[in-house]
């Protein structure tokens, strides 16, 4: 029986995969990447071509702070809220 090679299962994204999964322009990632250590880091393929670890990504974005959302003027039930004047 083979072994597999630890990389075997290691998927690679691209930074507009990155982009679309963290709903963030590259702007911003570039930003993250610059001021936030705990902000997943590329890995590069060759000249150009910068990819990264996707279980690396996903584990970032499960470990962000939740926080509570409060906005008076949205009803989850689909109808706005007109605060009195």
């Amino acid at each position: 029986m083979q072994k597999k090679h630890p990389a075997a299962d290691v998927r690679l994204i691209t930074k507009a995969e990155l982009c679309r999964r963290l709903a963030a322009s590259e702007a911003s990632v570039d930003r993250w990447l610059r001021s936030d250590p705990s902000f997943p880091q590329a890995r590069r393929l060759g000249p150009g071509s910068i990819r990264w670890v996707e279980d690396e990504v996903v584990r970032f974005i499960l470990e962000l702070t939740h926080v509570a959302y409060e906005d008076h003027g949205f009803d989850p039930n689909g109808k706005m809220v007109m605060e009195e004047l």
